[in-house]
């Protein structure tokens, strides 16, 4: 007796354990060959945005008053047990929503893991009776509604919502696909798949290049090596909230050993950055942006893309290239006008390429006729005198561009003010991120409060007060590369 006793609650544990480790795989459902997958972790996202706290009693009382008015008392129960627990939809909210972009980027879907199909039953009940959406049909496995272009299918497992410019019956039989994809041949299979889970994000994104414009992506094509595919490249972006600040981390996967082996080589050219040149800059600097490497090897290695070695003058940069030895930064501020001071250093060996460009340059200046001169300023100083700024976006009437090298350093700035007296009071050096710059191989700042004015000016006056509230909770976005 004891002996059956014991194999029965041995029969037991194991049914419960089987039960405990059996993994809802509701992520077979995005197909393999999306360009866009994004993940959102939603009861993280709720718990550190703070609405748990602030929506209060009475708020949710009203929003239940509002939601359930006219419903009867079953309908209303449903809707709301969904508002004080949104668990009681039948979605599972502690594991991620995706959502995925198909190549032809016409085609969309989201997917939620079900939690209980029969909660969700009675939700889309209440919402088909109020005409939101159509009865449900059991069909091919699932249960099937329609609201407006958008198509939604749940099984035990898995929620998918479909749309995409195709005819519902067209799209129902590609969901179909969808809801019976086996996981080997699902992104769940994919390595991005894997960096994506393991990224401990509150969002994360990956995706391919195949949605670019064309323009765009024959660019990139012409810049891969032979055999190399833009498809062999995907990027994935993690995203978490933390201590105020919002932190995307953005990682590129390489299919392609070739690429791979590209990328590195690029990466290799690029030495870790310093605090050179932060002091040149005044501290309510807009945007800068700074790198550290040998200028030929910058070249060979074309860090900065074709777009640059192919500029519309006939001019060859390789010298200038060359010359660089070290850090470049570049800074641009806003006037009251508009206007744009741009400002570019960069430490170089000597100043023997100096002339050489100046010659080239010779012949393109002489064909704008009087709109343009070149003046010689001093011993490796010049001045490229416009006419109208506005042709280079530097605001209407005559503007001057400083072009020259002083103590190894190259210079190219409309600020002339900045290059001769310097910063007058703080400079980037007492920046909020200034501590963040050193050893990273690229950096970039943008100062949105800086620019706060003169972004509202853009926005209709309708919407400045909205537009106002959401610019004044971002002080700063930076950018940066750490290998």
């Amino acid at each position: 007796m004891v002996k059956h006793v014991w194999n029965y609650a041995l029969l037991v544990v194991l049914v419960l354990l089987a039960a405990c480790s059996e993994k809802n795989e509701y992520t077979r459902v995005i197909p393999q060959d999306a360009s866009v997958v994004g993940s959102f972790q939603v009861s993280s996202l709720v718990q550190k945005s703070g609405l748990t706290e602030s929506v209060d009693k009475a708020t949710l009382d009203k929003m239940k008053k509002n939601v359930t008015q006219g419903l009867a008392a079953e309908e209303a129960k449903v809707l709301e047990d969904i508002l004080n627990n949104p668990s009681e939809s039948g979605i599972d909210f502690k594991k991620p929503i995706y959502f995925f972009i198909q190549p032809d980027g016409e085609t969309s879907g989201v997917v939620a893991c079900v939690q209980n199909s029969d909660k969700l039953h009675d939700l889309v009940d209440v919402l088909a009776g109020q005409q939101m959406c159509t009865q449900l049909e059991e069909k091919d496995g699932a249960s099937w509604t329609e609201s407006g272009k958008l198509v939604l299918a749940f099984t035990d497992e898995a929620l998918l919502m479909g749309s995409g410019r195709m005819k519902s019956e067209e799209l129902k039989a590609q969901m179909k696909g969808w809801l019976n994809n086996p996981k080997e041949r699902s992104f769940a299979a994919t390595d991005e798949y894997k960096s994506m889970s393991e990224a401990n994000a509150d969002m994360a994104f990956v995706n391919g290049l195949e949605l670019m414009p064309v323009e765009l992506r024959s660019m990139m094509q012409a810049a891969l090596p032979e055999g190399a595919k833009l498809s062999d490249i995907r990027m994935l972006t993690a995203v978490r909230f933390e201590n105020g600040k919002m932190v995307a981390d953005m990682q590129t996967i390489y299919k392609n050993k070739e690429l791979r082996k590209m990328a590195e080589t690029q990466m290799a050219a690029l030495d870790k950055l310093n605090d050179k040149y932060m002091d040149a800059y005044p501290e309510n600097t807009f945007c800068w942006m700074a790198l550290r490497g040998n200028g030929a090897k910058l070249y060979e290695q074309k860090v900065f893309g074709s777009a640059l070695m192919s500029m519309p003058f006939d001019i060859d940069l390789k010298p200038v290239f060359e010359a660089v030895d070290g850090t470049v930064t570049l800074g641009m501020n806003m006037l009251d006008e508009k206007i744009p001071q741009v400002s570019l250093f960069a430490e170089v060996k000597n100043a023997d390429f100096l002339q050489a460009l100046m010659n080239q340059l010779k012949p393109i200046i002489s064909m704008a006729g009087r709109s343009m001169r070149l003046v010689p300023t001093g011993k490796d100083s010049y001045e490229l005198q416009l006419a109208d700024g506005s042709q280079f976006g530097m605001g209407q009437g005559p503007t001057s561009i400083c072009i020259g090298v002083r103590d190894k350093r190259f210079y190219l700035t409309n600020d002339k003010l900045l290059l001769n007296e310097g910063v007058k009071g703080n400079s980037l050096v007492k920046a909020p991120w200034a501590s963040e710059v050193s050893g990273k191989r690229f950096f970039m700042a943008l100062s949105i409060s800086s620019v706060r004015d003169l972004i509202l000016s853009e926005v209709p006056r309708y919407s400045r007060g909205i537009a106002g509230q959401v610019v004044d909770n971002f002080s700063y976005l930076t950018v940066d590369v750490k290998d």
